[in-house]
């Protein structure tokens, strides 16, 4: 019995008859060779798999994630390995507890990355417009002890706004208008550049 090629399959999933082959394929097919119908099967499967990532659309905050990492690596101020860290808690997200009104006037978020995690509250700063970033770098192995003397740049839309180092326990701030984009940078060493995306909503606490 004649079996067909791997790429005569591929056609046929693709319902595409470029050899010229699809009526024997499917004469084939009715004859019953077992071997043809499972290969005949994994491509039919790879190719609606295929069809249904073109409609995929990721949510919005990866597709930013993304560009900001790629913008990133053009202009990013410390070198070595480039990480984006994860957030684990903004408190924005959180759903209103019964019977409370309004929200808070501070936002409290948490980010990982590896063992390192990022903890940071922005806040309306006292008689203007703008805002305050205050922040704490830690390490998970060492709860105890912040990092210390780390650089920190503030960045919006990929240019530098303002720079900095962590204090002796690790903490940082930055005072923050109307910024669109916005990332924070940490240069750990001469290996590891830990960048934290803001949430686009970052000022809006009212």
């Amino acid at each position: 019995m004649k079996h067909f090629s791997i790429e005569d399959w591929i056609d046929y999933a693709r319902q595409v008859d470029a050899r010229g082959h699809r009526a024997a394929m499917q004469k084939h097919l009715d004859e019953g060779c077992s071997k043809c119908l499972k290969t005949m099967g994994i491509w039919r499967h790879v190719v609606s798999l295929a069809k249904d990532q073109n409609v995929f659309e990721p949510p919005a905050w990866v597709v930013r994630a993304a560009q900001a990492n790629f913008a990133l690596r053009k202009v990013v101020p410390f070198p070595g390995k480039l990480e984006l860290a994860k957030l684990l808690f903004d408190s924005a997200l959180q759903p209103v507890a019964a019977g409370v009104r309004g929200s808070s006037a501070v936002r409290q978020m948490l980010y990982r990355s590896g063992s390192v995690c990022i903890d940071m509250r922005m806040q309306p700063k006292p008689g203007s417009d703008s805002m305050v970033l205050i922040g704490q770098l830690l390490d998970s192995k060492k709860p105890d002890h912040g990092l210390s003397g780390i650089p920190v740049s503030l960045l919006s839309e990929g240019n530098t706004v303002s720079r900095g180092r962590t204090n002796d326990v690790g903490e940082f701030d930055f005072g923050m208008t109307e910024l669109n984009h916005m990332q924070l940078v940490f240069g750990i060493g001469e290996s590891r550049t830990i960048v934290v995306p803001l949430p686009e909503n970052s000022l809006d606490l009212a």
